[in-house]
């Protein structure tokens, strides 16, 4: 990978630092560098924090790869949303992509949005729809327990204890559910194998290589 760069984004109310170890892990496939950027998502609005991240993806020369845990999925898909051009490959873990039952209910409990201050906005249920995939190879993985009931039995269906697996899903892209908690996606050492093999060979483990890059948006036809 000649050249090629990492940037690993990390979840809500994280750090950059959260990620160094997972880096760590994936410097050996050949990066020339790992960004390890730290946003406050609950400082400022999921379009500031787009935009910063766009202009800091912009400043990388070369091919780069993005991984991204829980929240940095949805701010790189606010931070590419009118892009032509993306990373080469993206991994997603345990993340809310069609927003969070869970977000919305520790909303109604505890309503600061009354005091003008609404962090968990971007998270609720359909919130994340505006924002469209990157151009790229993007797989996606979930946690779960793999039956009806997931990790936290307040939540209905599967989930990891916090996401959902049916909102973790998107269109296009490559999917997986691994017996892993939210918490634990970064450290995971099964995590980490199927990380390594998406960002290698565009395909989880076991799973045939294939391409998931969406195709550019229609050109509105010109009269």
């Amino acid at each position: 990978m000649t050249a090629r760069q990492l940037v690993l984004l990390h979840g809500f109310l994280r750090t950059g630092a959260s990620m160094a170890f997972l880096g760590a892990r994936l410097k050996p496939l050949g990066y020339s560098a790992i960004h390890l950027p730290t946003f406050g998502y609950h400082l400022r609005t999921i379009e500031a924090h787009g935009a910063e991240l766009r202009r800091r993806l912009s400043a990388l020369e070369g091919e780069y790869d993005v991984v991204t845990f829980s929240f940095g999925g949805v701010l790189l898909r606010a931070a590419l949303a009118d892009a032509t051009e993306g990373p080469r490959r993206v991994v997603m873990l345990a993340p809310p992509s069609e927003g969070a039952l869970l977000a919305e209910q520790i909303r109604s409990h505890l309503p600061v949005h009354q005091l003008g201050w609404d962090p968990l906005a971007p998270l609720l249920p359909g919130a994340p729809a505006r924002f469209p995939m990157p151009m790229a190879e993007v797989g996606i993985l979930a946690g779960g327990t793999g039956r009806d009931t997931g990790f936290n039995r307040w939540l209905p269906g599967d989930n990891d204890g916090k996401v959902r697996v049916s909102e973790a899903m998107q269109p296009g892209a490559a999917f997986k559910v691994i017996p892993q908690r939210h918490f634990q996606m970064p450290f995971s050492d099964l995590a980490l194998q199927e990380t390594r093999a998406f960002l290698e060979t565009g395909a989880f483990l076991d799973a045939p290589a294939h391409s998931t890059k969406p195709s550019p948006p229609a050109q509105e036809p010109r009269e």
